[in-house]
């Protein structure tokens, strides 16, 4: 489950463009900026401002409450549920010169004090909802309204409303909003959700488990209203970072948490935006998708020996997982906003005892330890469901190296800790290797010089059946991408011939020639029609490749009549189901051909 550096770069430039949170921190070597407003600056789109910052606009000074960063249309007068009006910036008291009696005399500035309860908070069937608003101020209120989504609804202190239909899904952010004479507000917000359950999904049992990127918002423009959400059953959000001090924390805090989505009322206080809002939303009309937030991945796995290593370091990691993820305590955000956004946790360790990025932390005791890591997982976990009645999700993405299933993790330990285990059956071979090869075959291939090393798919779910995971726990991973080679000679139609790494689909100055392509980008330019390309189909692999003499480039992949074929093996083996990385590589047929089969 890979990373490659060029994801940061992308990164790196939106956030210098559009300014974010202040809280992303990318890896060395990566880029990012973001201007910070100054005390009585005068406001300017593209600008960061904290909680606290002051600015000055059309002849008023403002200060900001909540943290964000300005767009054009953000004016302090055109949303004040980000800007507080302080008065003129001459230097008055505030609304000096207004008429109002207080104003410029050291009168009233105390704002009411205001309240608002609904009679439910969660409607999964047909009821009335029925707010009652209450203010009380130490000179008196004048007026009280409630708003519904930043509408006034009512003026005054009750409103009702009925729910009965899916059509109103959705979440529902009622306030108040209290004045006294002196032209003081005094706020309160309640959040109400409506989510009438849809369709069961249709039989069959399979897991589907989709990986979504956050940085695929990025350049690829992969964003949550793209994803087929009625042909998955679990979606993997990668991925949440590890800090220094061993703790989860976002991963990218503006893609996360902070990026508008056009919510109403989404900038008042503790209010949740981002892919996790977009997430919630989409779980609400599709109630029967669970949603993961997948820790660590190819990029960030180098503290999981740290935090793995004695009871109090995986107890402190363990609990920062859970209160950020599934409790819902992100920055900024009220947990009854963050709440119910995540159904589990998948743990991603690249890889234990060694292997993955130079410079990762690894120890032969990472062994026992990741086993003694996950029993944590599953405690806290099982006693948070014992508070909230809600089952929580825990899994892992492991490789799929015979001698690493064996040898640097107890698989076997592990699978009865987990809910299942997706093993990335792909990245077998790879232009990392000097030599083409299929990067995911599912059978043994004749003449492949790896295959004595068990580097093919069954080869790996057999070790694990010999292990003891039970098969119903191993869910098989399929690539939505290809890997390739370049200056490949004209024998055997390039296969096992020697290559050079090439740049594949997202390839940048800062990634290198990586060799990996997208699924689509393949159809698109090398299935083409008149590309110059040959299509074969390798009927031991169960893998697609192309090859052109001419620019003696080949590239291995999986296609629908893989995904068909993979299909048919999981249904064959009685394994749980398939996992893809990653959503984005797609144009829907490769998800469409694990569907027809597995859904």
């Amino acid at each position: 489950m890979r990373r490659s550096s060029w994801a940061w770069g992308l990164i790196a430039t939106a956030l210098s463009i559009t300014g974010c949170n202040p809280d992303v921190t990318a890896p060395e070597g990566a880029e990012s900026s973001h201007q910070q407003a100054s005390l009585a600056a005068a406001w300017a789109p593209g600008v960061f401002y904290p909680v606290g910052a002051r600015v000055s606009y059309s002849g008023r000074d403002y200060e900001c409450r909540q943290a964000h960063t300005s767009q054009a249309d953000w004016t302090p007068t055109a949303v004040p549920a980000l800007w507080l009006d302080l008065g003129p910036s001459s230097g008055g008291e505030p609304d000096a010169g207004s008429g109002n009696p207080d104003a410029g005399s050291g009168g009233d500035v105390i704002a009411p004090t205001a309240n608002i309860t609904a009679s439910a908070t969660r409607f999964t069937a047909a009821g009335t909802l029925t707010l009652t608003a209450t203010a009380s101020d130490n000179v008196g209120v004048s007026k009280v309204e409630i708003l519904e989504n930043g509408a006034v609804v009512a003026t005054g202190g009750q409103y009702s409303r009925a729910f009965s239909s899916r059509a109103q899904n959705g979440t529902y952010i009622y306030s108040v909003r209290a004045y006294d004479a002196a032209g003081n507000v005094g706020t309160k917000s309640v959040t109400v959700t409506v989510e009438f359950p849809g369709d069961p999904p249709p039989p069959g049992g399979k897991k589907i488990v989709g990986y979504f990127t956050a940085w695929g918002i990025y350049g690829r423009g992969y964003n949550v209203s793209n994803v087929p959400a009625a042909k998955l059953t679990h979606i993997n959000y990668a991925f949440s970072n590890i800090s220094s001090d061993g703790r989860c924390v976002l991963g990218d805090p503006f893609a996360d948490i902070d990026k508008s989505g056009g919510w109403p009322g989404e900038w008042n206080p503790g209010q949740l935006r981002g892919n996790f809002r977009a997430f919630k939303e989409l779980k609400r009309t599709n109630p029967h998708l669970k949603l993961l937030i997948s820790v660590g991945g190819w990029s960030w796995s180098g503290l999981f020996s740290q935090v793995a290593a004695t009871p109090a370091s995986r107890a402190a990691f363990v609990k920062s997982c859970v209160d950020l993820y599934i409790r819902g305590q992100f920055p900024g955000v009220d947990p009854v906003n963050g709440a119910g956004v995540f159904d589990g946790i998948d743990i991603d360790w690249e890889y234990p005892v060694g292997g993955g990025l130079p410079g990762n932390g690894n120890s032969p005791a990472d062994k026992q330890n990741y086993t003694l890591l996950m029993q944590e997982f599953r405690s806290q976990l099982n006693a948070l469901s014992a508070q909230t009645g809600q089952q929580y999700l825990l899994t892992i993405a492991s490789g799929a190296s015979p001698d690493l299933l064996a040898n640097k993790q107890e698989t076997k330990n592990l699978s009865n800790v987990l809910d299942w285990i997706n093993v990335m059956t792909y990245d077998y071979h790879g232009a990392f290797e000097s030599q083409v090869n299929f990067h995911s075959p599912l059978l043994r291939v004749t003449g492949d010089p790896g295959a004595s090393a068990g580097f093919y798919s069954d080869a790996s779910v057999a070790k694990m059946l010999e292990l003891g995971v039970p098969a119903s726990k191993i869910v098989l991973g399929v690539p939505f991408y290809g890997r390739g080679w370049g200056s490949v000679p004209n024998v055997n139609n390039g296969l096992f011939q020697s290559g050079v790494p090439i740049m594949g689909t997202w390839d940048d100055g800062s990634s290198g020639p990586t060799g990996v392509f997208d699924y689509k980008d393949i159809k698109n330019r090398f299935e083409r029609a008149g590309s110059g390309y040959t299509k074969f189909f390798h009927p031991e692999a169960k893998e697609a490749y192309v090859y052109n003499p001419s620019t003696r480039i080949w590239i291995g992949y999986d296609d629908p009549q893989s995904m068909s074929a993979k299909s048919d093996y999981i249904l064959s083996k009685g394994l749980g189901g398939a996992m893809f990385w990653e959503l984005s590589g797609d144009d829907g047929s490769l998800l469409d051909a694990l569907y027809l089969k597995l859904r």
